[in-house]
């Protein structure tokens, strides 16, 4: 698995060198990312394994561009495995919520004036940013609610514009379900308010619910409830209307002086201790330093001495040996003589 992770890996990097972008992944690779989920810890803070996999569904999500309802489909399962990796360990994912808002911006019908921004790989208008607009308002009476099949993400079979819209409401409302799961999952975040702000601001201003079936203006009211009913955790910062006092006891104490370069003292015998004081420090180093002579002095005399007595020792015992050495000499010519 993690070598398929990886090789998947190299080759979206050699796509996006060459095209700039990416296009879905298949079947095959979503299912892999699936399995990943269920054998291994997604809630590691980093693993061999389910890190790669989580690092690979973000890139999709940012580099995979929506030109079809095949694509979106192919982003909803990829949002609902993120969803999954991250239901545990709450780690907050930018690029699935940058693709739930995206996804969300697909189903506003005026897009003239917003106040949100749209990120790619979404466009705010243009080609392709209407996918997700019913296009007859009877396919909404018609239509009942099912979860988004995996299957969906290989061959989306829309015999007519009436399955389209059905299949327009089924990723409407797996998106407006991905949306409330991760509202209750990063509520506890500080930044909850401004993460969520975007889709709030679509929610109630452009993406009306009047138009919607029954189960998704049920999401749709669940979803701005969490959102406006977690209270900011935090305020501005204010500045004061008045300097702080600081502590009197922090107060520096400064002392004015006009006699630089002077000797300090007031009176005559201040200034008679000083004098006293610094002779003192001068006879003390002169001291030091004559003891420091003295004490070089007899190291050096001990030195000689030693070297001198070492010296008459080899001397003594070089005589020595060569007196040895004499005596063995006449005792070994002795010896020759007799034998003859």
């Amino acid at each position: 698995m993690q070598s398929i992770l990886g090789d998947a890996g190299h080759s979206t990097e050699e796509v996006l060198e060459v095209k700039g972008h990416l296009p879905f992944p298949t079947l095959d690779m979503i299912v892999y990312l699936k399995l990943t989920a269920l054998l291994f810890p997604t809630s590691d803070f980093r693993h061999p394994v389910t890190t790669p996999a989580l690092l690979y569904i973000s890139q999709a999500l940012t580099k995979c561009p929506v030109r079809s309802l095949q694509d979106m489909t192919s982003g909803l399962v990829l949002c609902c495995l993120a969803v999954e990796y991250v239901s545990f360990s709450k780690r907050f994912l930018p690029e699935l919520i940058n693709f739930l808002a995206g996804t969300l911006h697909l189903a506003v019908q005026d897009k003239t004036s917003l106040g949100y921004i749209v990120v790619p790989p979404f466009r705010p208008s243009g080609k392709c940013s209407d996918l997700l607009v019913v296009s007859d308002a009877e396919s909404c009476k018609s239509w009942s609610q099912k979860s988004l099949p995996l299957s969906a993400a290989q061959l989306l079979e829309l015999k007519n514009n009436l399955d389209k819209d059905h299949h327009r409401l089924t990723c409407l409302s797996t998106c407006l379900d991905l949306v409330k799961r991760c509202c209750l999952l990063y509520k506890d975040l500080m930044s909850f308010s401004h993460i969520f702000q975007p889709i709030r601001t679509l929610l109630s201003k452009h993406l009306s619910a009047q138009a919607l079936p029954d189960p998704l203006k049920e999401l749709h009211s669940e979803i701005l409830e969490i959102i406006s009913g977690v209270p900011a955790a935090h305020s501005r910062l204010i500045l004061e209307k008045k300097k702080p006092i600081p502590l009197k006891l922090l107060t520096p104490k400064i002392v004015e002086i006009l006699d630089y370069g002077k000797k300090r003292g007031s009176n005559r015998e201040e200034r008679e201790r000083e004098r006293l004081k610094h002779k003192y420090k001068k006879e003390f180093k002169g001291a030091l330093r004559e003891i420091r002579k003295d004490t070089r002095f007899l190291a050096r005399e001990k030195l000689n001495e030693v070297m001198d007595r070492d010296s008459e020792r080899k001397k003594k015992v070089r005589e020595l040996f060569g007196s040895l050495a004499t005596q063995e000499g006449e005792w070994k010519a002795l010896k020759r003589r007799k034998n003859k």
